[in-house]
């Protein structure tokens, strides 16, 4: 009940606050888990909130080349660009996102857990109840070999999507390093992108950003949008979004950015 309330007062403070918003110039990543919610919502919705950010002068640009420019440092003086991932790799990312990605010819970063995928009925259960906190289920190793083919970026976002907030560094290893490994197995491609569970800096502690960091050479939170690095420049800060948030909304977080 009080999560609840406070999503209800935080959706019209948003809505206050986002009257007039516009967007700023910088490069954005924003970062998803699904089209919806509810099951129902047609992909068309994404492809309307693009239409729409085109329209204030948002350009989009492929994932790989914002998280290049970003750790390079080559932020734009005048264009608002945009990039895509999403976290936790749920089957409709592929089903209904995908077509749309592909209408815009865009290219996006999708975050992976193994065991999400690789585990039985029970383990899936649990992590969609217990995790994840929704009814959906993930995408299958080919859907996710198909996105590497078509030129999607794919990360890793631990095997369990368990909180990195510890310094047990036996456990640090096995969710970070073997989410690597296994995907590499699984895909035949050096994976180099790494998303950490719950994306709030407070879910990670300096050994994991060590582990992490030491592991793959980019590493993201869903945290501190307003500054484009956490961890003294290590980590890249997305900030999270959904497909089918109100314009106003998205173009509120479209804001200015510092170092």
């Amino acid at each position: 009940m009080i999560l609840k309330y406070r999503s209800f007062f935080r959706k019209h403070l948003i809505n206050f606050l986002s009257t007039s918003a516009k967007p700023n110039a910088g490069i954005h990543i924003l970062n998803g888990h699904f089209l919806s919610l509810k099951n129902d919502t047609p992909p068309e919705i994404f492809h309307k909130l693009l239409e729409s950010l085109k329209g204030y002068g948002v350009k989009f640009i492929d994932f790989e080349e914002a998280a290049f420019k970003i750790k390079n440092r080559e932020f734009p003086q005048n264009d608002c660009l945009v990039a895509f991932t999403w976290d936790d790799g749920f089957e409709e990312c592929f089903s209904k996102i995908k077509p749309v990605l592909d209408y815009w010819d865009l290219k996006a970063g999708f975050f992976i857990n193994p065991n999400f995928i690789d585990g039985d009925q029970n383990y899936k259960e649990n992590f969609k109840k217990n995790v994840v906190l929704t009814d959906k289920n993930p995408m299958s190793w080919p859907m996710i070999q198909q996105l590497l083919e078509e030129g999607h970026t794919i990360g890793a976002h631990t095997l369990d999507h368990l909180s990195l907030k510890t310094d047990d560094l036996g456990f640090l290893k096995h969710q970070i390093e073997g989410s690597k490994k296994r995907i590499e197995e699984q895909l035949g491609v050096e994976v180099i992108h790494f998303a950490f569970p719950f994306g709030q800096l407070k879910y990670i502690s300096e050994v994991a950003v060590e582990v992490a960091c030491k592991t793959f050479p980019y590493v993201y939170s869903q945290d501190n949008y307003r500054h484009y690095f956490s961890f003294d420049g290590r980590i890249i800060n997305r900030r999270h979004f959904e497909c089918d948030w109100p314009l106003n909304h998205v173009l509120y977080f479209l804001k200015s950015k510092s170092l």
